[in-house]
């Protein structure tokens, strides 16, 4: 089980570098986008339309590596309760880490479905790219999977008493 969730969280720490590598592309094509108006008075014209799935990948791939560092909002509570009764802080994370184990396999089959459908169809992009949007989408479904994969792993670690931050 112990490799197991070694694994995931390598995995994890890449997609969320590969995230930030996607943030740095946007922030270069902006750039570039801004240099090419002012200096050459023209347009890359996919500027627009590529920084915004560049944020949608980004956003998605480092959800998981967001978990895995504790960076999701977190309540309080929980660490005021932990003080006044350290049983109740175990089950309640637990309850916790099962919800999102559901929202993240919801998430999943709503991100699947709107990739496989735009895969389908072959749904392209109204821009001027005419880029076909399932290859943005695949995106999605990944980093959701990976979300999934990160809160199993953060339940396993809470019922084996092991510390969840990284």
């Amino acid at each position: 089980m112990k490799k197991w969730t070694d694994y995931v969280e390598s995995l994890n720490v890449f997609l969320g570098q590969f995230a930030g590598l996607c943030l740095v592309a946007s922030c270069i094509l902006i750039i570039a986008e801004i240099a090419n108006r002012s200096f050459f008075n023209g347009t890359f014209y996919i500027a627009d339309e590529y920084t915004g799935y560049l944020m949608g990948v980004s956003s998605f791939l480092g959800l998981a590596y967001t978990e895995k560092h504790n960076g999701h909002i977190r309540m309080e509570f929980v660490d005021y309760l932990g003080q006044r009764c350290p049983g109740a802080v175990k089950i309640i994370k637990v309850l916790c880490y099962l919800l999102a184990i559901v929202f993240s396999l919801y998430l999943l089959m709503v991100t699947w479905k709107l990739f496989y459908g735009s895969l389908v169809t072959g749904q392209r992009s109204y821009q001027v790219s005419e880029t076909l949007l399932a290859i943005p989408q695949a995106f999605l479904p990944l980093g959701s999977l990976a979300l999934f994969l990160q809160y199993t792993v953060n339940l396993v670690k809470t019922l084996r008493k092991e510390e969840v931050r990284a």
